[in-house]
């Protein structure tokens, strides 16, 4: 075999793989997605509201 007929096989052998490929991602897009839960979880912001007041050396003196 010359070297333009590997090309030749191993292009026609590509284009196969990727027909293949192609058209195994058309039938599983729809399927994948309702075999799985959903992967977004939505939740509100958790904000902390206590207000503490900041102690410092200096609030501790004394009389």
């Amino acid at each position: 075999m010359t070297g333009r007929d590997l090309i030749a096989v191993y292009g026609r052998f590509g284009l196969i793989i990727a027909a293949f490929a192609f058209i195994a991602v058309i039938i599983a897009a729809p399927i994948l997605p309702k075999s799985r839960t959903s992967a977004v979880v939505a939740s509100k912001p958790h904000y902390d509201l206590d207000l503490h007041l900041p102690i410092t050396p200096a609030s501790f003196k004394r009389d």
